[in-house]
């Protein structure tokens, strides 16, 4: 059973994952297809200026493990590093990116621009250790994407993580915070390779570094596919892979894979997936350890 403050916890997170839901669902369901449309207004040359815009021109890499995104997660650990953990860990995260203005072009070979902010947060707990929270990390950033009818599209991002122990852990092992804080700038790249299939490259340079060994320069790329339609259209299948380097891991190469059947509805995408990861943990107060889980979960786009 959970003590008064772990419960406390566990119950936040659980209320917030919930309202978060709940609140997506009830919008959706209870208001007329008219009503669900963003602001959107048409200048003279057939340009139009959305406000709030539920998806982006840009995609969210999808197996980044590192990405904002609304989730509840199992972790098996087949090799882990960091001291007094065990296996499984319980994954926790609540965010996304969410559109501000787009304007899109009033001819079908125009290109779209897209301002968006990004924000999360995202906690592991250690669920054979009383559910104590071996760390939390809180990120958020600005992003300018644009995409046109052509297969290319583009990212400029400013990028701000922090990273931090769990309470629990902190009384458990004496550890020490070592203060992992980033922000960076990050340019992007996605191409359409065909139906449902896209790759992308991304590249970032830190100007803030704040802990011992952190180092400005990292990158990531990877390569997704969606199938078609299935099960009278509402779902279908995906898979997705990222490949990623930090300066500050030694250019260790950390990789993770993921797949598994996805639903789409009012620009959010809603996945019921399973997936392997080997690298860099999911809290950055650990950066410079190894290890290597499978995930099952639930994962939300927003």
């Amino acid at each position: 059973m959970l003590d008064g403050p772990k419960r406390s916890l566990a119950r936040r997170w659980c209320l917030l994952l919930a309202g978060v839901l709940a609140c997506d669902a009830t919008a959706h369901a209870q208001s007329p297809d008219d009503e669900q449309r963003p602001p959107t207004w048409t200048l003279g040359s057939g340009t139009t200026l959305t406000l709030f815009p539920s998806a982006d021109v840009y995609p969210t890499p999808v197996a980044d493990p590192h990405r904002p995104a609304t989730t509840i997660a199992e972790l098996f650990y087949s090799d882990r590093s960091i001291e007094d953990t065990s296996t499984p860990r319980t994954a926790l995260s609540a965010g996304g990116r969410f559109g501000i203005l787009r304007i899109a072009p009033g001819t079908p070979d125009g290109r779209s621009w897209q301002v968006s902010i990004t924000g999360g947060l995202h906690a592991l707990f250690d669920s054979q250790k009383k559910n104590d929270a071996i760390g939390w990390e809180g990120n958020y950033g600005f992003a300018l994407t644009t995409a046109s009818a052509g297969p290319l599209a583009l990212k400029v991002a400013l990028q701000h993580a922090s990273s931090h122990l769990g309470d629990e852990y902190v009384e458990r092992t004496g550890r020490k915070r070592i203060n992992y804080d980033r922000g960076e700038v990050a340019f992007g790249g996605s191409v359409r390779l065909g139906r449902g299939l896209r790759t992308y490259v991304e590249a970032a340079v830190g100007y803030v570094n704040r802990a011992d060994g952190q180092e400005p320069w990292r990158g990531h790329a990877g390569l997704e596919y969606e199938s078609r339609p299935v099960f009278g259209g509402r779902f279908a299948w995906y898979g997705a892979t990222n490949v990623g380097a930090w300066q500050e891991r030694a250019w260790r190469v950390d990789t993770a894979l993921q797949g598994g059947l996805l639903a789409r509805a009012h620009g959010r995408a809603y996945r019921i997936a399973a997936g392997y990861t080997d690298g860099r943990p999911m809290v950055s107060e650990f950066f410079r350890y190894n290890e290597r889980w499978f995930t099952v979960g639930l994962y939300i786009d927003l």
